[in-house]
């Protein structure tokens, strides 16, 4: 387990070292702490806590250190200023969940080459730390493919080709698998997480208000894991990349 300390004020100036780890920053409860934790156990770092009382600019502030690999907090309203402003992923915890490690993280992706870029980075630091990784793939009614209720050999042929073309040029590893749903993508994501992950990525444009980020604000508002939400650039959300999938599920706008 990594001991969680106060952070010295010049200590962390440029990229990680075996002397200078990465550092998870985390403001909240015990829980927030405790998943804090378990996240700095992936990436082999040490946590820095900051105090529940302090205004949102300091905790920006400190999030912007190129040392600090991401933070950690509660799932309140609080939160969302922080997760808005800053470029760095943010995981946000819902209060009251029994966490001791994270070792599967669901990715759920929509079958376009910007929401798998989005996500890529940090879902690459999960796979080398050896996590489990849940590629979820969700369809709805406008968009799920003809083979649905045919043969076997059509539904594995499209897998491979959903692999080859939004995982492995990514995040490249052995048993790579893809487990596909048929339904609304927020609630799909939130009861797939409840089955089978400890922790949710998603990558996001960083719009809350209505008729923007949708399937995001649904997820994290009901999920019963920590979801890790992950910026998209300026130029990722402006580019439109990711023509012709083979299929889309939901929008991560």
């Amino acid at each position: 387990m990594n001991s969680s300390e106060q952070l010295p004020r010049d200590a962390v100036r440029g990229p990680a070292t075996a002397a200078a780890p990465y550092y998870v920053l985390c403001r909240g409860s015990t829980t927030v702490a405790a998943v804090a934790d378990a996240l700095a156990d992936v990436i082999c770092g040490q946590v820095y806590r900051q105090s529940g009382d302090a205004p949102a600019e300091v905790f920006l502030r400190a999030l912007a250190d190129p040392a600090i690999a991401l933070g950690v907090l509660a799932r309140d309203a609080a939160a969302w200023p922080i997760v808005q402003a800053t470029a760095k992923p943010v995981v946000l915890v819902p209060e009251g969940i029994p966490h001791s490690v994270i070792q599967r993280v669901l990715v759920p992706l929509d079958g376009t080459e910007e929401a798998t870029a989005a996500v890529a980075e940090t879902v690459q630091l999960f796979r080398t730390a050896g996590t489990e990784l849940i590629v979820l793939h969700v369809f709805d009614r406008k968009t799920v493919p003809a083979y649905w209720d045919q043969a076997a050999h059509a539904r594995t042929g499209w897998e491979d080709e959903f692999l080859a073309r939004y995982c492995t040029p990514y995040f490249s590893g052995p048993n790579q698998k893809l487990t596909l749903r048929n339904g609304a993508p927020g609630e799909t994501v939130v009861d797939v997480a409840a089955e089978s992950a400890d922790l949710i990525v998603l990558g996001w444009s960083q719009q809350v208000r209505p008729g923007r980020a949708e399937t995001v604000r649904r997820t994290v508002a009901a999920a019963t894991v920590p979801v890790l939400l992950v910026p998209t650039s300026p130029h990722e959300r402006s580019s439109g990349t990711g023509t012709n999938p083979p299929a889309r599920g939901f929008l991560l706008s």
